[in-house]
């Protein structure tokens, strides 16, 4: 009987002993691949990170139209997908809702928010931006935006005003008329339907204030990016099909000349504000970014 008690002391020793190890012991931190990155304090965005990131990587960053959402323009893109493939960091952050409950960039006095409206959106994605490249290696001179609308004009007034930006790629955008932009170059994807009803492309008025045509620009960009020329000669005009609703090759790809980032414009014969977009629309946008090479 002694010898069973014994025993049983021995076995609740060893068990408390144990016991008292795991208390003390901290549990390992899970992998960084299964803890998501998130940034942006009160207005949070989850970062999507390549498979592996063994060097500084690129930056992409996607920007809603009006009354949008990131997740939304994330999934009619598809950039997320190809910005990974590409061994990007990619995010699609939000702007903010107003008072009459649409949630937008406050991008110029053109578009899209109400007048008034204090919220400054620069400097979120300043913050961002910076966040991140503290948690993760970022290729500063990588970094690239894309936009639709609100979001357009965000990334051209992002890049003009901050000089952070290695390419831009707008979709139904424009500037305000008394706009101007820096002295850095980046690499410009301009992509508008001539029958563009809510950014016309020949240009109009917002919030009376405003906007450029698509003529003004790509000029103005072409100026910004040291062209040779600020006029598309026939010579670098070529056509592709883009919008899936519209038959044929609609849409001319016209390219300025002599420039110290690649400056061109898609325009969409017949498109509208929001285009159908290709199902390799992500692929085509990280090709042109990743290709496209900055003269400094």
């Amino acid at each position: 009987m002694a010898k069973w008690s014994n025993l049983r002391i021995g076995v609740i020793a060893i068990s408390l002993t144990a016991l008292s190890l795991a208390i003390a012991t901290p549990l390992a931190p899970a992998s960084a691949a299964q803890q998501p990155l998130i940034v942006g304090g009160t207005r949070p965005v989850t970062v999507q990170l390549p498979a592996k990131i063994t060097r500084p990587a690129p930056l992409v960053i996607l920007l809603h139209s009006a009354s949008s959402s990131g997740a939304r323009q994330e999934k009619n893109t598809r950039l997320a997908a190809a910005a990974k493939k590409a061994g990007a960091i990619f995010i699609a952050p939000d702007g903010t809702v107003g008072i009459d409950g649409r949630r937008v960039w406050n991008a110029a006095k053109s578009c899209c928010q109400k007048p008034g409206t204090d919220v400054d959106d620069i400097a979120y994605l300043n913050s961002l931006i910076d966040e991140i490249s503290l948690a993760v290696p970022v290729d500063q001179s990588h970094i690239y935006m894309v936009g639709h609308s609100n979001g357009a004009f965000l990334s051209i007034a992002f890049a003009c005003k901050t000089g952070r930006i290695a390419g831009v790629v707008s979709l139904a955008g424009a500037m305000d008329s008394d706009a101007t932009c820096g002295t850095t170059p980046f690499s410009f994807l301009h992509i508008h339907g001539t029958e563009d009803a809510t950014i016309k492309y020949l240009g109009g008025f917002h919030n009376f204030h405003s906007y450029t045509s698509v003529d003004e620009t790509m000029k103005r960009i072409a100026a910004h990016n040291l062209c040779t020329t600020s006029t598309f000669t026939p010579a670098a005009l070529r056509s592709k099909d883009f919008d899936r609703t519209i038959p044929g090759a609609e849409t001319t790809v016209i390219t300025a000349e002599g420039c110290k980032a690649p400056t061109v414009l898609w325009k969409i014969a017949g498109g509208i504000h929001t285009p159908r977009l290709p199902l390799n629309y992500g692929e085509q946008i990280m090709t042109f970014l990743t290709t496209s090479k900055v003269v400094k």
